[in-house]
């Protein structure tokens, strides 16, 4: 079991990891993306102290090989579920499992709300990763639908299981689709269908299918922990970056504006020392005695 797991790779978490780290707690980085997705295309960042002018890849990457430097264990991971036991958090990633006595969440800018149908239909149709879901439709006609370039290789491992897959990015870029993944042109409307989805309602017009995959940055945060407290789509935490949720805290644009790198910053510091005093208390609780 780790000490700490830190749900997100941008400067929120790699802060939270690198300072948890320097406390000499073990501290596990799961990101979904190498880079964030908010730092990538950030040619010039001119309000960081200390280093006006870095890029935001070149900060990412400074970030990234400090946390390293300290110790910090990072796995490229989607997280997709976490759920508080009675010695701390079981957490469901697309590719391993992981225990942790405490969790912060550093996963970004609140998601948009879901896509009208989508709760309705989640599991009976909609699904969020390919690797889990992919044979329940082998031989029929399905839809990704991505906010970032990871679902391309969503797309590839459903074209060698599914009769017709097509692809609808919500970024804009170079597109590496294999053969028989057809691009969508268009924006996402809605998802129809009565005990099933039937069909996905586009901007480019309706597709008649039996599965979705949706890629997004990262899941709504109170659909990722079930009994989490938002307020206009962000985590409500106090001023040690606690949720309501004892152990699980969060840090970075995932608790509201402003979306500034500097804040994220200084969040990721504040929950960290936060969630090492939550697991100094816990020790001292169950000591016996």
């Amino acid at each position: 079991m780790y000490d700490l797991l830190v749900i997100g790779g941008g400067p929120a978490g790699l802060s939270a990891a690198l300072n948890a780290r320097r406390r000499n707690k073990r501290v596990l980085l799961a990101a979904k993306e190498t880079i964030s997705s908010k730092l990538r295309p950030a040619g010039r960042i001119e309000n960081y102290p200390g280093l006006p002018g870095v890029s935001g890849p070149e900060l990412a990457e400074r970030f990234r090989e400090h946390a390293v430097a300290t110790g910090v264990e990072i796995r490229k991971e989607d997280v997709l579920n976490l759920q508080r036991g009675k010695d701390g958090f079981f957490v469901m990633g697309k590719n391993e499992s992981y225990e942790a006595a405490a969790v912060i969440l550093a996963t970004g800018s609140p998601q948009k709300a879901l896509l009208p149908g989508e709760t309705r239909l989640a599991g009976r149709g909609v699904s969020y990763c390919a690797t889990c879901d992919g044979m329940f439709f082998r031989d029929r006609d399905v839809m990704v639908i991505s906010q970032l370039p990871a679902g391309e290789e969503e797309a590839a491992f459903l074209a060698g299981i599914c009769r017709k897959v097509y692809y609808l990015p919500e970024y804009k870029g170079e597109y590496n689709l294999p053969p028989g993944v057809e691009l969508v042109s268009g924006k996402a409307l809605r998802l129809e269908g009565d005990e099933q989805l039937e069909r996905v309602v586009t901007t480019a017009g309706e597709y008649d299918l039996s599965g979705v995959f949706i890629e997004r940055a990262g899941l709504p945060p109170e659909q990722l922990c079930p009994g989490l407290v938002t307020v206009d789509e962000a985590i409500q935490v106090d001023r040690r970056m606690a949720t309501n949720i004892p152990g699980l805290f969060a840090a970075g644009d995932c608790t509201g504006r402003p979306w500034q790198i500097a804040k994220a910053v200084g969040e990721g510091q504040v929950a960290a020392l936060s969630a090492v005093q939550y697991l100094a208390e816990q020790e001292r609780a169950n000591k016996p005695g």
